[in-house]
């Protein structure tokens, strides 16, 4: 008798496992290539807002509303002014030292909003395809955690990039929002196709 309540037992975790298996091996052929894509695309935005760089700059405009090109041209006219003022005889070496510095700090924060702004919207322009190709099929099968993950990292790349937030964690000085749900978004993956 205790045998064969614990060959049950056995066989019933035998019937279990094999479904489990199989509901894996299922979303594998489903979500594979649908999860490669998303990470590659999730990974492809900038982990730094055009406000983290512009603390560099005294005075500096801010951005918001993905306004990439009024930030650009605010530093170019921010930058006529120092060279007016850097080339005015009054003024003296400190001064000229002072100014040489912010004009570095604009040049140095113009650059990398420019690299921010063509890696946003080449993710953007991705991720608005991913969505019209393959999110009936990720919504489909992909795992709950997962898509909460999708969908707290769709409200932090808004904040950032529409509410000109900064990507800075305020718990943790070290990691950054993006960053952080970047590798919840792995990992839930990870977990949701049995590779964890």
């Amino acid at each position: 008798m205790v045998t064969l309540v614990v060959n049950s037992l056995i066989e019933k975790h035998k019937w279990r496992m094999e479904v489990k298996q199989k509901k894996y091996e299922v979303k594998r052929e489903k979500l594979n290539d649908i999860y490669i894509k998303l990470v590659d695309i999730v990974n492809q935005y900038p982990n730094v807002s055009p406000n983290d760089v512009l603390q560099c700059v005294e005075y500096p405009p801010n951005y918001e509303m993905e306004w990439f090109d009024g930030v650009l041209m605010s530093l170019d006219d921010q930058l006529e002014d120092y060279q007016v003022q850097l080339n005015d005889e009054t003024t003296d070496y400190k001064r000229k030292n002072a100014i040489n510095t912010q004009i570095s700090n604009r040049q140095y924060a113009k650059k990398k909003i420019s690299e921010i702004r063509d890696e946003y919207y080449k993710a953007k322009d991705r991720y608005k395809a991913f969505c019209k190709c393959d999110k009936a099929v990720f919504d489909l099968y992909a795992g709950q955690d997962v898509r909460n993950c999708l969908v707290e990292f769709e409200v932090i790349i808004h904040k950032v990039f529409i509410s000109g937030y900064s990507v800075e964690n305020v718990d943790d000085p070290r990691n950054n929002r993006i960053d952080i749900i970047r590798r919840k978004i792995i990992n839930s993956i990870r977990s949701d196709i049995g590779t964890q």
